[in-house]
């Protein structure tokens, strides 16, 4: 599953979501797995512009969308929702290390998704079709554990020496993810958890 930036973007992720969400017993086709793919091509984009989550308090971001009116909120709102999922998907021991619980980042991205799924129904949006922003919040744990598995999956495949294999063990070891147990399996290590030895 390793990322070739000359490769198609869009199929890459949008097969590395379906395969996790397939593995997480998650529908893969659920319009918050198809947004999350979209999610993650955009991330993937050397132009994007980076995430505010890491450089700025999540509470100033969401008192900041949250005063803000009109297209700007949206924005705003939208942006908090997809950088705390994204962030709390690939970089949560980045979170944990400067004192920030999983608990209060999840619960400010799941406001910021409900928020948006409220305004537009307020608005008078289309309620016929599928409400993503609802399905994104209500889901955001399971989102968050499905973006875990794919970074988990790239992380796994860059692995090219011995010394990849120990640091893949050594993540897995922190994480227990089934991904990177997965991708030791394949080159004959079997991660082991208490007292056992590493085989």
């Amino acid at each position: 599953m390793a990322f070739d930036p000359g490769a198609d973007a869009v199929a890459f992720f949008r097969d590395a979501v379906r395969g996790a969400a397939k593995a997480r017993g998650y529908d893969p086709d659920a319009p918050s797995a198809v947004y999350v793919a979209g999610l993650l091509v955009d991330y993937a984009k050397p132009d994007f512009g980076g995430s505010e989550v890491l450089r700025r308090p999540l509470t100033l971001l969401l008192r900041d969308a949250l005063e803000a009116s009109g297209v700007e909120r949206f924005r705003r709102l939208r942006g908090l929702g997809d950088q705390t999922l994204y962030v709390s998907g690939f970089f949560a021991e980045h979170l944990e290390r400067r004192g920030v619980p999983r608990p209060y980042v999840h619960g400010l991205g799941r406001t910021a998704y409900n928020t948006l799924a409220t305004t537009l129904r307020r608005a008078g949006g289309d309620t016929s079709g599928p409400d993503v922003f609802h399905e994104l919040a209500e889901n955001f744990e399971e989102l968050v554990a499905l973006l875990s598995e794919v970074s988990d999956a790239i992380y796994a495949s860059s692995a090219k020496d011995p010394r990849d294999v120990l640091d893949v063990y050594e993540r897995w070891s922190r994480r227990g993810s089934r991904a990177l147990g997965e991708a030791l399996a394949r080159w004959g290590v079997v991660p082991t958890r208490g007292k056992g030895m590493l085989h």
